[in-house]
């Protein structure tokens, strides 16, 4: 075998190794169930629920809460975000998509400064409340009661993992560099 053939041989192999490292984990994130634990209003009224969160994506999703009512509110069940305002890590708004004007809305703020995580464990529940929206843009919102108590707590429930296809191109690539060491050397012998 010929120098030429030799080293040619040994960028495509060295070619197929690098091309066959595995990549990074998936690229969704993390996702993480929130339940709500022991959360109070202060007219009497609970409530009670869940819903994910992916960090990386600042996605909600699987939204379920519902609120019991209390001396100043009646009580829904929340299964989607307000339309009117974004919602993130340290914070989110539940309501009704569309014209919100004369309907629930559920104000949560959580974790401080830090919020939700890809971790997942108990996260502070740091207020606010539920009430109404007043008109279509929620500029105007009556807060009928105010959160007095509870936290979230949370559990991953989807982890990246790398691709097992990639982990395989690695094998095949080593495999392929070692039949090449095996021709060449069998060549000079």
């Amino acid at each position: 075998m010929n120098r030429l053939t030799f080293r040619s041989l040994i960028a495509a192999l060295g070619l197929i190794v690098l091309l066959s490292l595995p990549s990074i984990a998936s690229a969704d994130g993390v996702t993480v169930k929130w339940t709500l634990s022991g959360v109070s209003f202060d007219d009497g009224g609970t409530a009670s629920g869940s819903f994910d969160y992916n960090l990386l994506h600042n996605t909600f999703s699987a939204i379920d809460i519902t609120t019991t009512a209390g001396s100043a509110f009646a009580g829904t069940t929340y299964t989607s975000l307000s339309g009117v305002f974004g919602s993130s890590s340290t914070g989110l708004i539940l309501g009704v998509s569309g014209d919100p004007t004369n309907t629930p809305v559920l104000l949560l703020m959580f974790g401080g400064l830090i919020g939700l995580t890809d971790l997942g464990g108990p996260v502070s529940l740091d207020g606010v409340g539920e009430g109404t929206c007043d008109n279509s843009d929620c500029s105007n919102n009556t807060l009928l009661r105010s959160i007095s108590g509870g936290e979230l707590s949370g559990t991953p429930v989807s982890i990246p993992v790398p691709e097992p296809s990639a982990v395989l191109l690695l094998g095949l690539g080593l495999v392929a560099l070692m039949a090449g060491a095996a021709i060449y050397k069998v060549s000079l012998a």
